[in-house]
């Protein structure tokens, strides 16, 4: 039964990539402008307040509750009394820092304050073209949506201002989108903002249509009966470490993908436990949001059932990703066009930094990696 939806989800996805470079090169101007923003996240009003400690017993690892389902991935993980116990056989435990996006998630592993994260293939691909990672297991593999006020066409967005985040896959999904209606550089004014405010600008017409991944969109269309989805992009997210941390605890690294894998197969066994990890995912998600989400435990399972969660029962990253002028090259050159990444940077860099063999390899030894015993701390399930 899930061999359909994959199937689906593929081919949209590399039928949206089909016009990427003329995007890249005719919005490049307009997009730079985030890039200084960077600069300040030390200062970020929650960021500023968080204490890593960089001692060699603590994976810190950035992970973005408002980003469904991996919101519903990680907290599952955090309370997953099977990864604790292994880890701390081998005097390793785990500390979790919710972020906005992966952009910021980047800015603090480049630091050295986290030793993994959780990113869109945006920031994955910026992460491994910037520093040396390495992306380890596929996280995410859903939509990023175009909201708007209204019913309208793509060519609409014609002389209008769109929310954005700068350097995300919905950055990335929203060019791509434009680039296929000839909407030129002259023809739009993009607007970066953090995903939080995005649907209150488009209320309250600041902007005239937002691109962003979910629950966001969701969000919007339950607060304001006008909202709509005018566009989807698909894309996909990663959980990715620092490579001087995965060379020196390679066990530690097996450990959490083979928690990833459990969390995917926990929720994929009873909609029960779906539910639950939502709540999760929601509690937390209010704390980094400032209050209420607006979308609610269902509205969440159901978009984690209409990603990863619907389409795989592994980590694996897709082979088909990384072949030359596929998805991830595609998206590579995009980042190149707008200052992302040095122009000096080759493929075959980021290329190599994605690990094809451990997840695979963490799947084939379950029993080893005891992916089929469940206890979280909410409850134990043992199989």
């Amino acid at each position: 039964m899930r061999i359909e939806p994959k199937l689906l989800l593929s081919c949209i996805f590399f039928v949206s990539l089909a016009a990427l470079n003329p995007a890249c090169e005719k919005h490049g101007e307009k997009t730079k402008t985030a890039s200084s923003t960077r600069d300040s996240l030390s200062k970020h009003p929650i960021y500023s307040k968080y204490k890593f400690n960089n001692s060699e017993n603590i994976i810190n690892i950035g992970i973005q509750p408002l980003w469904a389902p991996t919101g519903l991935i990680t907290e599952a993980i955090r309370r997953d009394n099977v990864l604790q116990s292994a880890l701390s056989e081998l005097g390793l435990s785990i500390r979790l820092y919710p972020f906005l996006k992966g952009d910021d998630v980047n800015f603090f592993m480049s630091r050295g304050d986290l030793d993994a994260g959780i990113g869109g293939d945006m920031p994955a691909i910026t992460a491994a073209a910037t520093f040396d990672v390495t992306i380890s297991s596929l996280i995410q593999y859903g939509y990023t949506s175009i909201v708007a006020n209204h019913h309208m066409l793509l060519i609409d967005l014609r002389g209008k201002s769109i929310g954005y985040a700068y350097g995300s896959n919905a950055h990335y999904g929203l060019l791509n989108a434009l680039e296929y209606e000839a909407i030129t550089k002259d023809d739009i004014n993009l607007l970066p903002m953090d995903v939080t405010k995005m649907p209150e600008a488009l209320h309250k017409r600041e902007i005239f249509a937002f691109s962003a991944w979910e629950p966001t969109p969701t969000i919007a269309l339950n607060k304001y009966s006008d909202m709509v989805v005018i566009h989807r992009s698909l894309s996909s997210g990663y959980l990715y470490f620092r490579k001087s941390f995965a060379d020196k605890n390679p066990q530690g690294v097996r450990q959490l993908i083979a928690a990833e894998i459990r969390a995917i197969r926990w929720m994929q066994k009873d909609r029960r436990n779906l539910k639950l990890a939502s709540q999760w995912a929601l509690s937390q998600g209010k704390g980094i949001s400032g209050g209420k989400l607006g979308v609610t435990v269902e509205q969440n399972v159901d978009l984690a059932v209409n990603d990863i969660l619907g389409v795989a029962s592994s980590a694996n990253i897709p082979k088909k990703l990384l072949v030359n002028d596929g998805a991830l090259n595609k998206e590579f050159r995009f980042l190149k066009t707008i200052g992302k990444i040095s122009v000096n940077i080759g493929w075959e860099r980021v290329r190599d930094s994605f690990d094809m063999q451990t997840a695979r390899r963490i799947v084939a030894n379950q029993n080893k990696y005891s992916l089929n015993r469940f206890k979280y701390e909410a409850g134990d399930n043992d199989n």
